[in-house]
């Protein structure tokens, strides 16, 4: 499978499993059982939008294409910097 497989796998497969909504994909390793996708979920919608309340999620899909695992990782405000 190709990363851009597993991106999309998680762009269209994750929020249905969740309930939540896509902010952006932030990262993509490859590892021994698959790829692991980082991707920052809406958590909660505020006004303004920099107090919106994003999830990272680290999601592992094998390499038939199926999501397997995932967790959350850290939440943060969008309007905190991020940390390198």
């Amino acid at each position: 499978m190709e990363v851009s497989a597993a991106v999309k796998t998680v762009l269209t497969e994750f929020p249905t499993l969740t309930n939540l909504k896509a902010s952006g994909v932030i990262g993509v390793s490859h590892g021994e059982e698959g790829w692991v996708v980082s991707i920052e979920m809406l958590e909660k919608k505020s006004i303004p939008d920099s107090m919106d309340v994003l999830g990272l999620y680290e999601v592992k899909v094998n390499d038939h294409g199926k999501i397997v695992d995932f967790s959350r990782v850290k939440l943060r405000k969008r309007c905190d910097t991020v940390e390198a």
